[in-house]
């Protein structure tokens, strides 16, 4: 019933920035708690946390200030066919650093360590996992089994957008559909 109404408890100054914004977009503090509420449902039953919807909106966000489009990797390796896809590593290095620059912005490197499913935004993945060691931070990477061909272009986009991170030292490693990106903790510039 929308007409019921429930008092939660939240920190008062996110309560009166959520207030102000409310009356600036010209609608009701409860009608935005109750959308904001009701977005964070779906994505928790899902397996997510409210923190994946922040930072999935700021690469999406970062993203706008590049030409970057979502598209199928079927399509991308159609494109590919009858080309020798390495010739176009220095072309996705250079997309990947500009998207690495624009993203360093809005997401910092420890953000990107802690949900790599960022990565899924920039890169047609299956599934990405991170895990850290003393020395160095491990990415595992998971592309459709059928694009491996297209693997070089990726570890390329993988290698620009690192070292805009100031990570230049990294090792990337194929290993039939999976990526796996090493990342060296002291060597970042």
């Amino acid at each position: 019933m929308s007409g019921d109404k429930t008092t939660i408890t939240v920190d008062r100054d996110v309560a009166l920035r959520c207030s102000k914004l409310a009356r600036e977009l010209g609608m009701s503090f409860q009608k935005l708690a109750s959308d904001a509420l009701r977005i964070v449902e779906e994505v928790v039953k899902d397996g997510g946390s409210p923190m994946d919807l922040l930072y999935t909106w700021r690469g999406i966000k970062s993203m706008s200030a590049t030409d970057t489009i979502a598209l199928p990797m079927t399509i991308l390796l159609k494109f590919f066919e009858d080309l020798q896809p390495g010739k176009f590593a220095p072309d996705f290095y250079e997309a990947g650093r500009e998207i690495g620059i624009a993203m360093s912005h809005e997401i910092t490197f420890a953000d990107l360590v802690k949900r790599p499913l960022i990565f899924k935004i920039l890169l047609p993945l299956r599934s990405a996992n991170s895990r850290e060691t003393e020395r160095e931070i491990i990415f595992t990477l998971a592309i459709p089994p059928y694009s491996k061909r297209l693997t070089p272009l990726l570890s390329a986009y993988i290698r620009g957008l690192l070292d805009a991170y100031g990570y230049t030292q990294h090792k990337i490693e194929v290993k039939e559909h999976i990526i796996e990106v090493i990342v060296y903790k002291s060597a970042q510039t």
